[in-house]
């Protein structure tokens, strides 16, 4: 049973705007918030078994993080080609990467971002792998701490596919069911699988249709991407004869328990679909710039009811798995439109922390109260440049427009301290400059570069 004292932070729960308790103690046992203040020290001193303390005097205390899209296969692939749009993208650098991956440098891969993502103060992500070594994913975070959601991914239509990728339904489908079994509920729960349709340029209509059945059979997240680009949109319409999202619609795919990357090339239709199925939208706005894929409506999502989250997508078209640097994006890119739009920064914050959990399917996020799970980020307002206290009186502008990962000073998960400011190796689970650099080789050559 684990046990964990956070000592004198300034409780920032985002509850709502004026959920901030200063200068108070929290404790939490076996992985959830079981009492804050006076009570919070008394638990700790009575309790049985080994203790950890974390001082966070000074600092702030919020929800964790939560990346509602990433792809932990691609870090490798990171600084690629910066004049492509989505499609010639994906053909010229990520597929070939992908392809290129062995056991061994996917799991380079996999530790290095999820270093990347502890030490930005991350404690849950939604991760889409690719056709082949999953289980690498898996171990990497169970060896992290992590909450992790994810799996292989399904695409299997030769006319879009390419060969060394293309798996038959049945078999991909398969290999979901096969780490289903071996993964879904591991390391106390904090290990989930997704069942994951690339995109429906990817994909069979027998393949769509079958991911959407065993998602709604074994009550599990289904996450993919659409209207990310006018070629992909342009390329489904052609070929099913319906608009994207109405075709994941007529194939069962949209559901409360879905997560759609982007959704950039929406507009009122598609709100109101998404609206009424209860699907996520996983907003990645840094991945939307580097593709020059548009900007995500997200304002106008919100205000036609759908749920909303925060993702940074790959480094291979982001280059940071950095939450803060893409809910700063998320506030500011409305304002570019005409008339501009605004989110204002709690709720940009809010969005990168617990109205992201849902797109995972995880409850007992939202908060910091008894009874919550204890996933944690303690930020030092000192550190880095940001001013110690903002003007206006409220710690949200600070977090959103003036901090960074530098401001971040642990990482906790299920009530375990899985990330220190002070330990630059993230607990040893960062690989070293040397090792990463003869991946990338290995990664090159076999790509042919």
């Amino acid at each position: 049973m684990s046990r964990l004292l956070v000592e004198g932070g300034t409780l920032v729960g985002l509850a709502d705007r004026g959920d901030i308790r200063p200068a108070i103690d929290l404790y939490a046992e076996d992985g959830m918030i079981a009492s804050l203040g006076e009570e919070a020290r008394r638990s700790a001193g009575s309790g049985r078994g080994p203790l950890e303390r974390l001082d966070a005097r000074g600092k702030w205390v919020l929800p964790g993080f939560v990346q509602a899209h990433l792809h932990l296969c691609q870090t490798l692939l990171r600084s690629g080609p910066g004049d492509l749009e989505l499609l010639p993208w994906l053909t010229s650098h990520v597929w070939p990467g992908e392809a290129a991956l062995d056991a061994e440098t996917m799991a380079v891969s996999a530790r290095l971002g999820l270093a990347e993502c502890l030490a930005s103060g991350v404690t849950a992500v939604l991760d889409m792998g690719t056709v082949r070594h999953s289980e690498v994913l898996f171990r990497a975070a169970a060896r992290a701490g992590m909450r992790y959601t994810g799996g292989n991914v399904l695409m299997d239509d030769p006319r879009t596919t390419p060969e060394d990728l293309c798996v038959p339904a049945d078999e991909g489908l398969a290999e979901t069911e096969r780490l289903h079994a071996e993964w879904h509920g591991r390391e106390r729960g904090r290990l989930r699988v997704a069942v994951q349709p690339r995109f429906a340029v990817a994909c069979t209509d027998g393949l769509l249709r079958a991911a959407a059945a065993l998602a709604a059979a074994k009550g599990l997240t289904l996450h993919t991407h659409a209207n990310e680009s006018r070629a992909e949109c342009a390329l489904v319409l052609e070929r099913t004869g319906l608009e994207n999202l109405a075709y994941l619609d007529a194939v069962g795919a949209l559901t409360p328990r879905t997560c759609v990357a982007h959704a950039v090339q929406t507009g009122p239709a598609e709100w109101r679909l998404l609206a009424e199925r209860r699907a996520t939208v996983a907003h990645c706005p840094a991945s939307n710039l580097r593709l020059a894929s548009g900007v995500c409506p997200l304002p106008a999502l919100r205000r036609a009811g759908v749920p909303t989250a925060l993702g940074s997508d790959s480094a291979a078209c982001n280059d940071r798995l950095d939450s803060f640097r893409d809910m700063r994006l998320a506030a500011l890119l409305p304002r570019s439109r005409r008339p501009p739009e605004v989110l204002s920064a709690f709720d940009a914050l809010r969005i990168a922390t617990a109205q992201s959990a849902p797109a995972l399917d995880l409850p007992g996020l939202d908060g910091l109260a008894p009874g919550g799970r204890a996933d944690l980020v303690v930020l030092d307002p000192e550190a880095g440049w940001a001013l110690p206290e903002g003007f206006d009186g409220e710690p949200y502008t600070d977090i959103v427009y003036s901090m960074g990962r530098e401001n971040v000073r642990a990482t906790v998960i299920d009530g375990v301290v899985r990330y220190r400011a002070e330990d630059a190796t993230v607990g040893g689970l960062r690989p070293p400059a040397g090792e990463v650099r003869a991946a990338v080789r290995r990664l090159r050559v076999r790509m042919g570069r």
